[in-house]
């Protein structure tokens, strides 16, 4: 819970001892890399990965970066799946289960008679 008296504390504990910092530039460039992947963004990481194995940060951490990243992009995409699924009885969140009535059928135009919707 935020309050004034939290950030009082916070500030408390950190002036009582020096707190070092961590996110120094691999740590930046690693943040970097999982929201390149988090954004789509191709020509970020074609720019940022070089640049991470240049720093000499391990493979293995970066990897991890764009794993999250990859994560934090997918997880919202997969909460809505799973509400359409819900609210609509669409199939979005399980693409083995067969998807329902396609585009064509619901607008009336002619399917195959194995179509879920011909039944």
């Amino acid at each position: 819970m935020h309050s004034v008296k939290n950030d009082n504390r916070i500030r408390e504990l950190q002036t009582a001892k020096e707190t070092p910092r961590i996110v120094n530039y691999k740590v930046t460039m690693l943040i970097a890399a999982g929201a390149a992947m988090a954004a789509n963004c191709e020509s970020c990481l074609n720019k940022i990965v070089p640049d991470l194995i240049e720093a000499g940060v391990a493979e293995d951490d970066i990897r991890r970066a764009v794993e999250i990243g990859q994560f934090v992009k997918d997880k919202p995409a997969a909460i809505m799946k799973a509400a359409a699924d819900a609210l609509t009885g669409s199939n979005m969140a399980d693409p083995q289960q067969p998807a329902g009535c396609s585009a064509e059928a619901m607008m009336g135009k002619e399917v195959e008679a194995t179509s879920p919707c011909c039944a």
